[in-house]
C-alpha cells in the first residue's frame, strides 16, 4: 500500500480522501485540547473518549448502527439483513447488550473489555461494513438505553427502526433528537407494515413520520417501509429489497468514505457547541463577578474620596487654632508690649501668666481634641468600608449558580468559584468581626502623634512657638516658659522702640506659620500613609477572588478563540467532504 493511503471502510484511500482522514484528525485532536482546558468537569473524561473513539473509527470498517424502542423489531431486522436468525426474537426486551456484527466464520461469541458481544458471520456485505444492534431506548433496564445512546456517537449511519403499529412516539422522538445533536445521518426503517390493512394506511403512516421528523426535529430522512418478519421468510411482501438494495449497493465505497469522514465533524460538532455553551455561561458570570469587583472598587473610590474631603475640615480646624493664635498674640502685643506696662513687662512672671492664658490659652488642647476626633473619624470609616465590602461580596455568593447555567461541564467551576467568594466574603467578615475601634484608635494615634512630634520638633529651635505648641499637642505637657522668657526679652526693647513690636509680630507670624505648615503637612501625610494602608488591606483581601477573575476570563477568552478556530476549521472541512 503506498505511504499516501490508507485501508477505511474496506477500501483504499485515495490521496485527497487521505488528506481529508488527517485534517479530520487533527480537528479531533484540536477539540480533544479544548476538552482538556475543562479539567475536573463533568462529562470531559467521557469526551475525551468519544474523540478517541472517533479517531480511531476513521481506521475502521463502515459501522451501522441499528437503533429503536424494544419490541420494534430491530432483531428481526438484523437477521433478515444477514439472512440467518443471528439474534434472539420476542415480545419482551431480547436485546440486553450491544452486539456487533463482523465478517467471519462463525464460533463462540466474543465479549469486548466495554461489554460488546461480537458476532462473526461469513456474509459477504460484512467485509465492507459492520453491523451494531443495540438495546431497546425505552428498555425496562434503563442503563441498557445508556450503553445504547452511548454507542450512537461512533455511528457512520443509524438506521432507526420504528414499529408501524406506534410510529415516532414521543420517546422515538426524543432519541432522534439526540441522534440529529451528533450530526448522524439517519434512515427510518418502518418495520411491521403486515400489521396494516392497504397501502393507504401505509401511505398515512409514512406522511406522519415524514411530517413530524421534518417539523421537530429539521430532517427529512429516507423512509423504507418493511416487514422483517415476512422478510425473514423469504416473502417478497417484506419489500425488503429496496433496503437491502441502499445498504450494499447505494452505499457504495465513495458514500461510505463520505460518511466515515463525516462521522468526526459531527462528534466534533457536537462537542464544540458544547464548550461554546459552558464558555459564553462561564464568561457571562464572571462578567458579573467582574461587576462586583468593579462595585467594590467603586465603594473604594468613594471612600478615598469621601476621606480626603471630610480631612480638609480637619485641616481647616488646625488652621483656624493656629490663626486663633495669632489674633491672640496680636491683642498681647498691642496690650502689653507697650510703655504702659513697663513695670508688668520687667516683671516676668505677670508676662509669662499673661502669655500663657491670654495668647497660648488652650491652643495644645484643641491641637490634641482636633487630632484625636480626627482619629478616632479615620476608624469608623475605616471599619464602615469593610462592612460596605463585606455586604457586596455577600451578595454575590449568595446569588447560588446553577449547574444548568454552564453545561453538563460546569459544576467543578461553579463549586470551586462559588467556595472562593464564601471564603473570600468570610474572612472579610472576620475583619468586621475582629475589628477593635480602640485598639485601632490607639494604633493609629501612636503613629500620628508620633509622625507630628518628631517631624515639628525636629525643626524648630529651642525657643521656637512651633517646638512649644506641637510639643504640647502631642505630649498634652504645658510648657511655656521659652516663648514668655523670649517675650519678655523683647518687650524690654519694644516698649521703647514700637517699630521693635513689628519686628517681633513678624517673628511670630513667621514661627507661628512654620508650626501650621509643619502640622498639616505631618497630619497630611500620617492621613494618606493610613488611608493607603485601610485600602490596600480591602484590596490584599480580594484579590484571590479578583485574581481568579481576571485570570478565568483571559483563559476563557483564548479557548473561546481555539473554539472558533476550530468550528472554522470544521466547516471547511465538512465542505470539502461534500464536494
Amino acid at each position: 500500500m503506498a505511504d499516501n493511503t490508507r485501508a477505511v471502510t474496506g477500501a483504499v484511500l485515495s490521496t485527497r480522501e487521505e488528506e481529508l482522514r488527517e485534517r479530520a484528525v487533527g480537528l479531533l485532536t484540536q477539540v480533544e485540547g479544548i476538552a482538556r482546558a475543562f479539567p475536573g468537569a463533568d462529562n470531559v473524561e467521557e469526551d475525551l473518549r468519544l474523540l478517541r473513539q472517533a479517531r480511531q473509527q476513521l481506521e475502521t470498517l463502515f459501522l451501522l448502527v441499528i437503533v429503536g424502542e424494544f419490541n420494534s423489531g430491530k432483531s428481526a431486522f438484523t437477521n433478515a439483513l444477514v439472512g440467518e436468525p443471528i439474534m434472539p426474537e420476542g415480545v419482551t426486551p431480547t436485546t440486553s447488550m450491544i452486539h456487533l456484527l463482523v465478517y467471519g466464520e462463525p464460533g463462540p461469541d466474543e465479549t469486548t473489555s466495554d461489554g460488546v458481544i461480537v458476532h462473526k458471520h461469513p456474509a459477504p456485505f460484512l467485509r465492507e461494513i459492520n453491523v451494531v444492534d443495540t438495546p431497546g431506548t425505552n428498555a425496562i433496564l434503563r442503563e441498557h438505553e445508556a450503553i445504547s445512546q452511548r454507542f450512537v456517537p461512533r455511528s457512520d449511519l443509524v438506521l432507526f427502526v420504528t414499529s408501524a403499529d406506534r410510529p415516532f412516539s414521543e420517546s422515538e422522538r426524543a432519541f432522534l433528537e439526540e441522534i440529529r445533536n451528533w450530526g448522524k445521518k439517519i434512515v427510518v426503517v418502518l418495520n411491521k407494515i403486515d400489521l396494516l390493512e392497504n397501502d393507504a394506511q401505509l401511505n398515512e403512516v409514512i406522511t406522519f413520520i415524514s411530517g413530524n421528523a421534518s417539523r421537530l426535529l429539521g430532517i427529512e430522512p429516507l423512509i423504507f417501509p418493511i416487514s422483517a418478519k415476512l422478510a425473514e421468510r423469504g416473502d417478497p411482501a417484506g419489500r425488503f429489497d429496496a433496503l437491502r438494495a441502499y445498504i450494499l449497493e447505494t452505499l457504495d465505497q465513495e458514500e461510505r468514505i463520505r460518511l466515515k469522514l463525516l462521522n468526526p465533524l459531527g462528534v466534533a460538532d457536537r462537542l464544540l457547541a458544547r464548550y461554546t455553551g459552558t464558555v459564553d455561561e462561564r464568561l457571562s458570570l464572571l462578567e458579573r463577578d467582574a461587576a462586583t469587583i468593579a462595585q467594590i472598587e467603586t465603594h473604594i473610590s468613594d471612600y478615598e474620596n469621601e476621606m480626603r474631603r471630610e480631612f480638609a475640615s480637619y485641616i481647616t480646624r488646625v488652621e483656624n487654632i493656629v490663626h486663633r493664635l495669632n489674633e491672640r498674640a496680636d491683642r498681647f502685643f498691642d496690650e502689653y508690649i507697650r510703655i504702659g506696662r513697663v513695670f508688668d513687662l520687667i516683671r516676668s512672671e505677670n508676662t509669662r501668666e499673661a502669655f500663657e492664658r491670654d495668647v497660648v490659652a488652650g491652643t495644645e488642647r484643641q491641637i490634641d481634641d482636633t487630632i484625636n476626633e480626627l482619629i478616632d473619624w479615620m476608624v469608623a470609616q475605616d471599619l464602615r468600608v469593610w462592612q460596605t465590602v463585606t455586604d457586596t461580596l455577600d451578595r454575590r455568593a449568595l446569588e447560588r449558580y446553577r449547574d444548568d447555567m454552564i453545561g453538563q461541564v460546569g459544576s467543578r467551576f461553579a463549586t470551586d468559584r462559588q467556595t472562593l467568594i464564601t471564603q473570600v466574603a468570610r474572612e472579610a467578615e472576620g475583619v468586621v468581626d475582629r475589628y477593635d475601634q480602640r485598639a485601632e484608635a490607639a494604633l493609629l494615634a501612636t503613629n500620628v502623634r508620633s509622625a507630628v512630634a518628631q517631624t515639628a520638633l525636629a525643626q524648630a529651635g529651642a525657643v521656637s512657638l512651633g517646638a512649644i505648641v506641637v510639643a504640647t499637642a502631642t505630649t498634652a505637657a504645658v510648657d511655656v516658659t521659652g516663648i514668655l522668657a523670649a517675650a519678655t526679652i523683647a518687650g524690654l526693647g519694644l516698649f521703647i522702640l514700637p517699630a521693635r513690636r513689628r519686628s517681633a509680630r513678624a517673628e511670630l507670624r513667621r514661627k507661628s506659620a512654620e508650626l501650621e505648615r509643619q502640622l498639616t503637612d505631618v497630619l497630611r501625610d500620617g492621613f494618606e500613609t493610613e488611608l493607603a494602608r485601610s485600602v490596600r488591606r480591602i484590596r490584599d483581601a480580594i484579590s484571590p477572588y479578583t485574581r481568579f477573575v481576571t485570570s478565568e476570563r483571559t483563559r476563557l477568552e483564548g479557548v473561546r478563540e481555539t473554539i472558533g478556530q476550530a468550528n472554522a476549521a470544521n466547516r471547511d472541512l465538512r465542505a470539502e467532504v461534500n464536494r
